[in-house]
């Protein structure tokens, strides 16, 4: 039956007909959240998460009861023989040998261990749990690194489409002329040079657009890419345009604080680690105390009585402690804790730099956003007047006032116009992807 069901999920597949598949539909929100779940690095950020868990548990065992058993046979097929003065059996002035023991011997018991104070072990603990935090933290890190690929490339390749959009336009623009052109010639009211212009600038035009189909196709293999999804697959952006100009206005008002940041938490993290092996050291210096219990028997049978081996058990069983107090290391916990101060201050330095390297890039990012702002500003002027420029053109062409070079400057243009403010436009959003990463709010 299982056998069946499968044959005919194949045979009803859209790949036995010869379908190819749908292409992958993602919004910008389902890009992010897709790459979240498939990318490389954060699935290994993911693993070394569980992997500083599992080396929490790892130093809890140490802490917890050690329980063993033992078991043990012995066959002593000859048994020793020693030499005892004669006086213990009444022969006085003589020596006697005699055996002490028996052939079969078995033993069996368990034991416990369990530790009942070591500071180094506490502290240790204390840090393997920080040392998770970290691999969150890092983990934090590369969500935001991958956020930040995954938009951009998005935004890259939602410009590649709409430049195409745009050149289409001009292609169907320039082949309506052209025609109208070439039928003012074939009535004598054209020149020839004017139709071949046109043509000209249509095949121009034809190689541009299927350059920028080459460079759309390799903007979503770059987002398929990043967002770690084969790139031989199909995709359609359901995202369609560009954030407006307006849209990060808001990130240039915002305060910095430099905590927000992903790489101070992890400073701060580590000098929170780098105090716990100070801690550690000092500890070191106390005595630690263990505990143990045993219990077990023993069984005996004589030459020749193997059978009875097992019917009569001696019991046997301890309990202690044992103090490990240390006095003379050779200076060894000294020397490690002078380290963890030099790491300190060195963890302390770093906190410093990075926070005026941080500074210096949220002023950067602002001043590239305020630049990419005026550009788009003044961009958008130039399309506007490229616009009319080209419909005063057309007018005058058609009205027979007008040459086919003004009308394919006119054109060409507008159309530089048109691609050059797509392209501010996503520049100004990339500064705004750059400021909410420096600002720590991305």
């Amino acid at each position: 039956m299982k056998y069946i069901k499968s044959l005919l999920l194949l045979l009803l597949s859209p790949l036995a007909f010869g379908q190819a598949s749908e292409p992958l539909s993602l919004s910008i929100d389902e890009a992010v959240s897709l790459a979240l779940e498939n990318n490389t690095t954060l699935k290994n950020a993911g693993l070394d998460i569980e992997y500083a868990e599992i080396q929490v548990n790892e130093i809890k065992a140490q802490g917890l009861p050690q329980v063993s058993g033992n078991f043990g046979f012995t066959h002593n097929y000859e048994v020793p023989t020693s030499i005892i003065p004669g006086d213990f059996v009444g022969q006085p002035g003589t020596t006697v040998s005699v055996q002490f023991g028996v052939p079969f011997t078995m033993q069996a018991g368990v034991g416990v261990n369990q530790l009942l104070f070591d500071g180094t072990f506490f502290l240790g603990l204390k840090a393997a749990s920080e040392f998770v935090n970290i691999s969150r933290l890092s983990a934090s890190k590369s969500e935001i690194d991958v956020k930040e690929a995954v938009i951009k490339a998005y935004y890259m390749a939602i410009i590649s489409d709409q430049n195409i959009v745009q050149l289409d336009e001009s292609l169907k623009n320039i082949k309506k002329l052209k025609d109208e052109t070439q039928a003012m010639y074939d009535a004598g009211f054209a020149e020839k040079l004017d139709v071949d212009r046109l043509v000209l600038s249509v095949s121009n035009l034809e190689i541009s657009i299927n350059q920028l189909q080459n460079q759309a196709k390799l903007a979503k293999q770059l987002l398929l890419n990043s967002i770690g999804l084969d790139v031989n697959q199909d995709v359609s952006l359901t995202t369609s345009s560009l954030p407006s100009e307006e849209s990060a206005l808001g990130e240039l008002s915002t305060t910095f604080n430099p905590e927000n940041r992903i790489e101070m938490k992890m400073l701060n993290q580590q000098q929170e680690l780098n105090e716990l092996s100070l801690k550690r050291y000092k500890v070191g210096y106390l005595p630690s105390l263990f505990g143990n219990f045993n219990y077990g028997g023993n069984t005996f049978a004589p030459q020749g009585s193997f059978s009875t081996l097992g019917d009569e058990w001696f019991g046997l069983g301890s309990y202690g402690l044992s103090l490990n107090v240390p006095i003379f290391d050779g200076q060894y916990k000294k020397a490690k804790m002078d380290q963890v101060k030099i790491d300190m201050e060195k963890t302390e330095n770093t906190k410093e730099q990075t926070v005026l390297g941080m500074n210096l890039q949220v002023n950067q990012a602002k001043i590239n956003y305020l630049n990419a702002l005026k550009s788009i500003e003044l961009q958008k002027k130039s399309k506007e007047l490229a616009e009319s420029i080209y419909k005063t053109t057309s007018i005058k062409f058609k009205e027979g006032v007008g040459s086919s070079f003004e009308m394919i400057n006119a054109e060409s243009e507008l159309t530089s116009a048109r691609t050059n403010y797509l392209n501010v436009l996503y520049e100004l959003n990339v500064a705004q992807i750059d400021l909410k990463k420096a600002l720590g709010t991305l």
